[in-house]
């Protein structure tokens, strides 16, 4: 508000007191107007560049969708590594069962014998 007093100050001692109410008047108005361009202009300019909500919106919704995916694939995945944990512990069991059945029987000749 000084500097408005100042500018008021030398318009008066060249112009007058009317003209210097004038022409201060004219230059606060120029001043609010010039500032609210740059207000302005600045918003368009960050517009640009920061996120708004909508596109975290749509971010998060490709994240959930993503997470969802490499969820089905996890799964799946481990689906597979059970399958193929069963189908060896089957083997297992197999070849365990036939080395006991064949000690077994060794075992009954040995003592036959």
């Amino acid at each position: 508000m000084a500097k408005v007093l100042e500018i008021y100050k030398i318009f008066e001692k060249h112009f007058g007191e009317e003209e210097a109410k004038v022409l201060t008047e004219a230059v606060e108005e120029l001043v609010r107007e010039n500032a609210t361009e740059v207000k302005n202009k600045a918003k368009e300019e960050l517009k640009g560049e920061l996120a708004t909500k909508q596109d975290l919106e749509m971010l998060e919704y490709r994240l959930r969708a993503e997470i969802e995916q490499v969820r089905g694939e996890l799964k799946a995945e481990i689906q597979k590594v059970k399958n193929d944990l069963l189908k060896w512990l089957i083997v297992l069991f197999i070849g365990q069962a036939t080395f006991i059945v064949g000690l077994v029987f060794t075992l009954i000749k040995a003592l036959k014998g």
